[in-house]
């Protein structure tokens, strides 16, 4: 019995590193999506400043004004470039958290099944012990009958 109050008590530690693992999880694919978001919040800026660059290239515009414009894209450029490379990186960050949590929901079911198991025994352990008492009972009781 010990024992099994000892794997109750080592389930609910895994089942706090696995809530624990799946909060962090959880966090790291709500960056995933932020920053896609930005991502493509940035990328349909850029689109939308080149539109309207070309249509102002259209009806002419002089070349400083022409450089400032490409000046410009250049930094979206970079800004969607970094937050790319961000977004391959958490997304890694984010694979390895989802490993990290299904291995822990994987221990954790492990020790569920060992106490369900155990528990199982238990039970068989008992109903046996139950039934040769009931067995003993049973032959006293015809032992003592037959005496009278």
């Amino acid at each position: 019995m010990a024992e099994l109050s000892q794997l109750k008590m080592l389930l609910d530690l895994e089942q706090q590193r696995e809530d624990k693992t799946a909060k962090d999880f959880a966090e790291v694919q709500r960056q995933v999506q932020d920053n896609q978001m930005r991502l493509d919040g940035m990328s349909k800026y850029r689109l939308d400043y080149l539109n309207q660059l070309q249509q102002r290239g259209q009806g002419g515009i002089q070349s400083m004004q022409v450089s400032q414009y490409h000046a410009f894209v250049g930094k979206l450029d970079e800004g969607v470039e970094q937050l790319h490379h961000e977004v391959v990186k958490l997304q890694q960050v984010l694979a390895q958290r989802k490993e990290r949590w299904l291995a822990q929901r994987r221990k954790r079911e492990s020790i569920e099944h060992l106490i369900k198991e155990k528990e199982k025994r238990e039970q068989k352990a008992q109903a046996r012990k139950e039934q040769k008492n009931l067995d003993d009972f049973s032959s006293q009781r015809f032992i003592r009958d037959k005496k009278f």
